[in-house]
């Protein structure tokens, strides 16, 4: 995770950010935005893979295909932070991030978008169905928070287009502190896990394809 800072004001967002600011801050200055990364591991890797991957773009549920960073204060209801956004709507960053996570896989020879025009062995479409900020209800001044993120993932062989692997990845984490701040970085360890889950899957598929060629 990290802070694309505004300039003008950077020495304010960290006082903000120092004192713990609330879902709901006061009112003044321009929104902070928060990015969300590849994980530090995902280095290009030295060795050349042998299998082709296809990213089919990431998708993300309407009430989330925004900057809005999104709260709950029960499973009913959703809202979003005045003051805080996204750099990217989720979707976009996390097509990214596993565009660059998977590029660095030992397994991997390289990674296409799309509708490119380039044989590829396999295929990954996510979408991701929620990511939110969740609130304890009456829980006094210091409420107790989760972030909870949900992707849909399937793999398939892109030469038959047959699904091979789906999966789910449904997790939350618990947040010290109820800002955005805390959210970001939460959200931010999912993104790390989820992004291991589809390394291993992907890394176990590849050897399949390259077992039958």
């Amino acid at each position: 995770m990290k802070y694309a800072p505004m300039p003008a004001l950077l020495a304010l967002g960290i006082a903000v950010l120092a004192s713990g600011c609330a879902v709901l801050p006061e009112r003044g200055g321009e929104p902070q935005q928060w990015r969300l990364v590849a994980p530090e591991s995902s280095r290009p890797s030295t060795t050349a893979g042998s299998v082709i991957v296809r990213l089919v773009e990431t998708r993300a549920a309407s009430a989330i295909d925004r900057r809005d960073m999104a709260y709950s204060r029960d499973r009913q209801s959703l809202a979003y932070y005045r003051d805080n956004r996204w750099a990217s709507p989720p979707a976009v960053m996390l097509n990214e991030i596993i565009d660059e996570s998977l590029s660095g896989q030992p397994w991997v020879k390289t990674v296409v978008r799309g509708g490119a025009r380039v044989p590829a062995d396999l295929s990954l479409y996510c979408e991701i169905q929620r990511l939110e900020h969740r609130l304890e209800p009456n829980a006094g001044i210091n409420p107790s928070g989760e972030v909870q993120m949900k992707v849909a993932c399937s793999w398939y062989r892109a030469a038959e287009r047959q699904l091979v692997e789906a999966m789910i990845f449904n997790e939350t984490v618990e947040l010290e502190r109820n800002n955005a701040e805390a959210y970001a970085r939460g959200a931010q360890s999912l993104v790390d896990g989820l992004i291991g889950r589809l390394a291993a899957q992907g890394a176990t598929l590849a050897a399949s394809v390259v077992a039958t060629r």
